[in-house]
């Protein structure tokens, strides 16, 4: 067996698996969440979770069900379907999986790769008290119809003290803006449905249009 043989086999023994692994220093973190569709009287809608206020994340935030990969989940959908079944209750064979939608960043790090699945008929919830304080629908029909308002953030870098400066080109002292960030925002009844999760339903909203469903 020859060097470069030798060499080849180590270095493929660096790789135990082919799964992709982000880099925690960065604090990127994968996240997966479900957008649950259901038949109610008005037609489809869509449920949303509002966060409990004792969490120490974004408390009283609306979410749909979802959250971390954990290092045992085998896909991103699993971990969709495991945060639901833990926050809502609904079992992983009551979803009938649709497909995912566009996955993106979100402005605080996290990866979010986001999946629509319709529920089975007549599915009863059991919440999760520590992590749900509120559970409500919004007919599909009254999102389609709604021009959501819209801001922008800008995400951007500072180099602090501990820079080495003299070693590459040097900037401008301040903030660098790097490239904007539009935030959605779908108000319905007493409730704001923004951020993260607008971002979602607003892909969803666009495919409905784009397939000559809404």
């Amino acid at each position: 067996m020859t060097n470069e043989t030798t060499g080849r086999q180590q270095l493929a023994a660096l790789w135990t698996d082919q799964c992709l692994k982000a880099d925690r220093t960065l604090k990127i973190w994968e996240s997966a969440v479900l957008l649950p569709l259901r038949w109610g009287q008005e037609g489809w809608e869509i449920l949303f979770e509002v966060r409990a206020s004792t969490m120490t994340w974004q408390p009283g935030d609306i979410c749909f069900p979802g959250g971390h990969r954990e290092d045992s989940d085998p896909t991103l959908l699993y971990t969709a379907l495991r945060e639901t079944e833990e926050e809502l209750g609904i079992p992983r064979s009551s979803v009938q999986v649709l497909g995912p939608l566009p996955y993106f960043y979100g402005p605080m790090g996290p990866l979010i790769f986001p999946f629509a699945g319709i529920l089975q008929e007549g599915q009863e919830l059991t919440v999760d008290p520590e992590e749900v304080g509120e559970v409500f629908a919004v007919p599909l029909k009254e999102l389609l119809a709604m021009t959501p308002k819209t801001g922008t953030i800008q995400i951007g870098t500072h180099r602090e003290d501990d820079f080495p400066e003299g070693l590459v080109a040097p900037v401008k002292p301040g903030w660098k803006p790097q490239f904007d960030y539009t935030v959605y925002f779908y108000p319905w009844k007493d409730k704001m449905i923004w951020g993260i999760t607008a971002r979602v339903l607003h892909n969803f909203l666009q495919l409905v249009r784009e397939k000559g469903l809404g």
